[in-house]
């Protein structure tokens, strides 16, 4: 939803900067606001002439994290970003590069044109600052300071406070009409926000957060396995999905074991052009489960007639292997406590031994 990579996870909706004040140790995470100024500018232009300048950053520490993409809000000339993950020492180097990532000047790449790419030097116990001077199309001053840690373990006991009291409540309401299918009716959006807000102060392997990590999944492959009938009866009505000019038809789905002994997933599609030129292959394709989890659907290879194409010719139609970004395999088996709902009622809870889910007379399944 926010680029994330799932090693600096994130609660976007958390005032982080409320916890900043100066004298955070180096045992807290480190927080940096990014702020743009189009007046300070030599050239006529600012970054974007036309909309408001959107905030996106590769952010790294070379050689302990990798690279992160962070998207700014959207219409605002600020933004922040959290690395709660790496243990800094003195010497090592901040890097990053920021775009307005609503232009492209002259080039393909994420970071071809950036306003800003600049390293800053990690000092233990003192704020890093650094600017990028008065460029022809605006100014982009950083600031970086380690969390105050009281407020770190407040916010973080609070965090999972909330997530637990959501989970002793949570009563799963399908709406088959609804483009979660209930799922953020049911209060799953707010039960994720706590919980990456707590992953984001304390790492997603604190004993606490996996713990809670678990219980939130058992919830959720709960919900989507309640939804799945619903799911495959709207599958049904209509097979494939509009793209623009493209028609795309999943045709297959299954997992192997790689040579490394990894499982990988993938899904074949197959899409047809209904335009009157040359169309590229899609690439930023999601898989959205029953339930709003999205996955990256990764493409490998297009063919036409056993042929690799990048391209689609008019009225043609390719195959093309999507790997997902995460296995999802059948066999990996549902949790052994279900959930039994209906609509507007809370839902009974019995444990059983089975991947079936059974429900008492009171509930439907």
């Amino acid at each position: 939803m926010v680029g994330q990579s799932r090693v600096y996870p994130l609660d976007p909706s958390f005032r982080y900067w409320e916890l900043w004040p100066a004298g955070g140790d180096a045992s807290t995470p480190l927080l940096c606001r990014l702020t743009y100024d189009r007046t300070r500018r030599r050239g006529l232009f600012a970054a974007d002439p036309l909309t408001e300048v959107e905030l996106t950053t590769v952010y790294e520490v070379p050689g302990k994290t990798p690279p992160q993409r962070v998207h700014g809000p959207d219409g605002v000339p600020q933004m922040f970003v959290l690395d709660g993950v790496t243990e800094f020492a003195p010497g090592d180097a901040l890097r990053m590069a920021v775009v307005d990532r609503d232009v492209h000047w002259g080039g393909s790449s994420f970071t071809d044109d950036p306003l800003i790419a600049f390293t800053l030097p990690y000092r233990s116990g003192a704020a890093l600052t650094g600017t990028s001077g008065a460029m022809w199309r605006g100014t982009v001053d950083v600031r970086c300071e380690h969390l105050d840690a009281f407020a770190v373990q407040s916010t973080y006991v609070d965090a999972l406070m909330q997530l637990d009291a959501g989970l002793q409540r949570w009563a799963p309401q399908l709406e088959p009409r609804d483009w979660d299918f209930g799922l953020a009716g049911s209060g799953m959006t707010a039960m994720r926000a706590a919980l990456e807000r707590a992953a984001s102060l304390r790492g997603w392997d604190a004993p606490e957060v996996r713990e809670r990590t678990n219980r939130l999944l058992a919830a959720q492959l709960c919900f989507e396995r309640a939804a799945a009938p619903e799911v495959a009866r709207w599958a049904r009505r209509s097979r494939s999905g509009g793209f623009g000019e493209l028609q795309l038809a999943a045709t297959d789905y299954r997992c192997a074991a790689e040579p490394h002994g990894e499982t990988a997933c993938r899904l074949t599609v197959d899409i047809t052009s209904r335009s009157d030129g040359l169309v590229a292959i899609p690439v930023n394709l999601s898989l959205v489960l029953a339930g709003g989890r999205e996955l990256a659907l990764l493409p490998e290879r297009a063919t036409v007639a056993d042929h690799e194409v990048r391209d689609l010719a008019p009225n043609s139609t390719a195959t093309v292997s999507y790997r997902l970004e995460v296995p999802l395999r059948d066999e990996q088996g549902w949790p052994a406590r279900c959930c039994c709902a209906r609509a507007g009622v809370r839902c009974s809870l019995r444990a059983i031994a089975s991947r079936i889910c059974r429900c008492d007379s009171r509930g439907d399944s």
